[in-house]
């Protein structure tokens, strides 16, 4: 669609330099299922409009509604008359067109015109203070995203809204799709909650759908839970929040769809998934705790020797004391010994003069 963008300024420069364009233009992009909302005013006039028209005059060229003043709107296409919509009244001289769900066919350019009577002349037709060149683009097919689960479990879907603006939100719309079968609504909470048609306003029970809301970094988000499901409830879902003043009725699903697979066996079973997770869980805490007892172990044997560090000069002193004593070892052994060979015959001398001594004084 670049080329339609390039088409487009190039337009709104011809009109606006030729003074083909009586009023102020107005650039508008939009993307596939989104809004847009055009404020269509005229200059106050003695006598008030009693009609009026919205125009398409580019690639189209048709009138696309009319209203006349204290009546409905009537759209002359019958597939827009459900994306259309009207607020306001022709005789307050302004009036506000809200187009929903919109299609890239709805490119084009488009203005406003107000009828006033006139008594003598024909009826008077006046363009609106502003044109809109409406570029509607195709919404990038995206991958969706997946939530498996079992019979018995359950999925969680972000519900956003249909166009991006932040107006109040009034409730939720849930729709799937299952392969290429047409889009069913399956939950709309204004409609569960009206008292027509209610056989008709749900096909998935209330005690199934949860809503719940948090703040976020954008603001608040919205998210739907979808309980007890079962295999025959998979297929591409998509949440999109109702906002205020703005009708829900596309037949597509929203600008994020989620594809859930619910599997056959029961959630009270651990799947192969979460097993493995669970021991590799375990088998991490066991390293973690077996990294731990090596780290105290060394620490402790590496305190140990640090404190037994400092006894090593006393060993040093003793093994020199012990390897002087072994070099004075043989000479004292020979002092000793020399001793005792020196003073064995004094000692036997004296004990032999002791016992000889008498003899010797008898001899005497």
């Amino acid at each position: 669609m670049t080329w339609m963008r390039h088409l487009t300024c190039l337009w709104i420069l011809f009109a606006t330099h030729n003074g083909c364009v009586c009023s102020d233009i107005q650039f508008l992009e939009r993307q596939e299922g989104q809004s847009v909302v055009l404020p269509c005013a005229v200059e106050p006039r003695t006598h008030p409009p009693f009609g009026w028209s919205l125009m398409r005059s580019w690639l189209h060229r048709s009138k696309v509604m009319y209203m006349h003043t204290k009546n409905e709107a009537y759209v002359f296409n019958a597939d827009d008359k459900n994306r259309t919509r009207v607020s306001g009244d022709p005789s307050s001289h302004s009036l506000n067109v809200t187009i929903s769900d919109l299609r890239a066919s709805d490119t084009d350019r488009y203005y406003c015109e107000f009828v006033v009577d006139n008594p003598s002349h024909e009826d008077l037709r006046l363009p609106g203070k502003t044109e809109f060149f409406l570029l509607v683009t195709a919404d990038a097919p995206g991958l969706p995203g997946l939530v498996e689960t079992c019979a018995g479990g359950s999925a969680v879907l972000p519900c956003l809204p249909p166009g991006g603006e932040g107006l109040a939100v009034e409730g939720v719309s849930l729709k799937r799709q299952r392969g290429q079968a047409a889009v069913e609504v399956l939950y709309h909470s204004k409609r569960h909650h009206s008292s027509s048609h209610p056989s008709h306003s749900s096909q998935f029970p209330v005690e199934k759908v949860h809503l719940s809301s948090a703040p976020g970094p954008g603001g608040i988000t919205y998210n739907l839970t979808l309980q007890q499901l079962q295999p025959d409830d998979s297929g591409l879902y998509s949440c999109q929040l109702l906002l205020r003043g703005q009708p829900d009725s596309s037949t597509r699903l929203g600008r994020q769809a989620v594809l859930v697979s619910v599997q056959g066996g029961q959630c009270s079973c651990s799947s192969y998934s979460s097993l493995l997770y669970a021991l590799s869980s375990a088998v991490a805490i066991l390293l973690l705790f077996l990294l731990l007892a090596f780290v105290v172990i060394y620490k402790g044997k590496s305190r140990r020797s640090v404190k037994s560090h400092p006894q090593a000069p006393i060993y040093e002193e003793m093994t020199g004391v012990q390897a002087a004593s072994r070099k004075l070892g043989p000479l004292h052994l020979e002092e000793t010994q020399s001793s005792e060979y020196r003073n064995c015959p004094v000692k036997k001398s004296c004990s032999e003069n002791y016992y000889e001594s008498p003899r010797k004084n008898s001899l005497k």
